[in-house]
């Protein structure tokens, strides 16, 4: 459960992905424990701590032997990765204390270790700067490089022969006649101390909250996981606090991202983070408009161009709003925390000020870089669409009496009447209609069960389904491409697809898509990770090898999807079940559920559900 576990087979099986990770840094390699420079502002491999690069790449041998080639085992663990080669273990960990990057090697006496590790300096997207100059200091079994950038050390704890060479932000580390050795890396403020029992706690925090128990083991492990994604992927910067998107790329901030990641993350225990996220998305917002996208430097360009018009990403989505105000709701439920009305009612005026003509629905507007998730076709996408409206129609549900807005009832039965009137999957109308077969047909049915948001599922569900999850766009659509936007596989979509489908009747489909979680997190070159992106036509991952949502919807579907447990609305007083078992298993168990201070077990079987307060439970034993 707690382990995953790859031994190459072939040359090249060893250069994925993998990453340790903290809240205050990470440190991304291959699989073999070496990493090559990238471009360091967007791409951000190596040991990154805060909008920092300070190792970019490293590489190695053992007794003339490249690492690459003598490496055997991978073992990833909550916090760690330990690596064996031929001669050396190895185990690298970021400490949870202070970001350090903590590298243990042990050895057997008579071989000679040779690191050589190329210092970054860089700043992280939108920035572009670079270290201009490196000054060495050498003392005893470490270094220190400063530059104008910054200031990175490298320190050996170790009683071996250790010899260090630097010249400029390259550093040739030995270790003779190696048996142990701690090699420590950090911007200079590290202080001797035991990191790794702390750090390790930290991780294994997700172990015991929230523990999924079905009769799939591949299912149990993966919820595992998937919850300490979430913790892992939680950053603290000098920005704020929050969510990154994903890895290696996308290493920041973004609005949609956390915010779909939240509604997972209150229901295992995490809103503590749910909160920080919020908090800073709201210490950014402008006048109530929450921001799509924070990078973590203040120099630099933070634009994106769509078709001839440029925009600042910062302020590029209308989904944003919305989505915190979900998540907020379901923050309020699980944990009881509360922002105050004034932010709330910015937050909601600013969304209601997107409806132009007066109807209650809101328009995108992709002048004033009010669009939705289709970046790449959100040129044509001006007007109201039927993904966005579902998010607001659920705020103005819930949000709606508390500041004086009652016309749910009306607005809801104007939106079906727009979007689910007859066979044809309108996105989004502006002038007039406009169909288009795409995964955002799906969102309506996380919030509302309706005989037409099932009907629409299921005629779309031939050309967009695949066995490794849902295509963003149906393969009979004209715009279909298998592209980024138009047609490649998502597992965000896959998540939506899974909830949409067990609420509205269709539970076989919902878990043949629900399995593809698994499948993909089982088959993955870093195990148990699962990407941004899969290939429309063939399960082969693109995009980011790891990525919050990704792993979020997993644990979303299952809650909300198979077991009926609304992120917003989930009251164990009031729980009537509702849930959908594969005909394969007898029961799920749900052990440690968090809500409002008090843990509960939940056991559901075919025909019905017992839920138990587990401190009165213990009593009663």
């Amino acid at each position: 459960m707690r382990h995953w576990v790859r031994t190459p087979y072939r040359p090249l099986d060893s250069y994925s992905y993998t990453m340790v990770k903290g809240s205050k840094a990470h440190f991304i390699a291959y699989m073999n424990g070496t990493i090559r420079r990238s471009d360091m502002h967007r791409s951000r491999v190596g040991y990154w701590k805060d909008n920092v690069s300070h190792i970019a790449s490293l590489d190695g041998s053992i007794d003339g032997r490249k690492l690459s080639d003598a490496f055997k085992k991978y073992v990833r663990g909550l916090g760690y990765i330990y690596r064996q080669y031929a001669g050396l273990d190895r185990i690298d960990y970021i400490s949870e204390r202070d970001g350090s990057l903590h590298i243990i090697l042990s050895g057997t006496g008579d071989s000679e270790l040779n690191l050589e590790f190329d210092i970054g300096h860089t700043m992280a997207w939108p920035s572009h700067a670079s270290a201009e100059r490196f000054d060495v200091s050498l003392d005893g079994n470490g270094s220190c490089i400063t530059s104008n950038i910054s200031k990175t050390c490298i320190s050996v704890y170790s009683d071996d022969d250790v010899r260090i060479h630097s010249t400029g932000e390259n550093l040739h580390l030995i270790i003779g006649d190696l048996h142990g050795a701690e090699i420590v890396i950090s911007d200079g403020t590290y202080e001797v101390s035991d990191d790794m029992e702390s750090t390790l706690k930290y991780h294994e925090s997700v172990k015991d909250m929230a523990v999924l128990e079905t009769p799939d083991f591949r299912f149990n492990k993966l919820f595992l996981w998937a919850k300490h994604d979430m913790l892992e992927f939680y950053s603290e910067t000098t920005r704020g606090n929050g969510w990154f998107a994903g890895f290696p790329v996308y290493s920041w901030f973004f609005g949609r991202d956390g915010l779909w990641m939240a509604l997972a993350a209150n229901m295992v225990g995490l809103s503590g983070l749910t909160h920080e996220h919020l908090r800073m998305l709201l210490r950014y917002a402008d006048d109530g408009r929450i921001p799509h996208e924070i990078g973590l430097a203040d120099d630099g360009d933070q634009g994106y161009t769509i078709g001839e018009t440029r925009f600042n990403t910062m302020y590029m989505s209308i989904d944003s709003s919305p989505l915190w105000l979900l998540a907020n709701a379901s923050l309020e439920n699980w944990d009881q925390r509360r922002f105050d009305d004034d932010h709330l009612r910015k937050v909601f005026n600013f969304i209601t000020s997107c409806d132009i003509d007066g109807d209650g629905l809101i328009e995108n507007d992709f002048g004033r870089g009010l669009i939705g998730w289709p970046e790449t076709w959100a040129n044509i996408r001006n007007g109201k669409t039927v993904d966005v409206n579902a998010i607001w129609l659920e705020d103005l549900r819930i949000y709606g009496p508390r500041f004086g807005n009652n016309g749910y009832g009306k607005i809801r039965d104007r939106y079906m009447s727009l979007f689910f009137g007859d066979a044809d999957p309108v996105d989004f109308v502006g002038s007039e209609p406009h169909a288009i077969s795409s995964a955002m047909q799906f969102v309506p049915g996380l919030f509302m069960k309706d005989e037409a948001i099932r009907r629409r599922m299921e005629d779309l569900s031939r050309g967009i389904m695949t066995p490794w999850g849902i295509r963003s766009m149906s393969v009979y659509d004209p715009m279909y491409d298998g592209g980024y936007h138009t047609g490649t596989v998502w597992p965000l979509m896959t998540g939506w697809f899974v909830i949409a489908a067990y609420g509205n009747g269709l539970a076989d489909l919902a878990f043949e898509q629900l399995k593809s979680f698994v499948d993909l997190a089982f088959s993955a070159d870093d195990p148990g990770r699962i990407n941004e992106t899969y290939d429309a036509m063939r399960p082969l991952p693109t995009g980011q090898f790891a990525q919050g949502w990704s792993s979020s919807m997993f644990v979303l579907s299952i809650l909300q999807g198979m077991l009926s447990m609304n992120p917003v609305s989930f009251d164990p007083s009031a729980f009537a079940g509702k849930h959908h078992l594969p005909d394969a298993w007898r029961n799920v168990k749900l052990h440690r559920i968090p809500w409002r201070g008090k843990f509960y077990n939940l056991t559901f079987i075919r025909d019905g559900f017992s839920l138990k307060d587990v401190a009165a439970e213990s009593a009663e034993e």
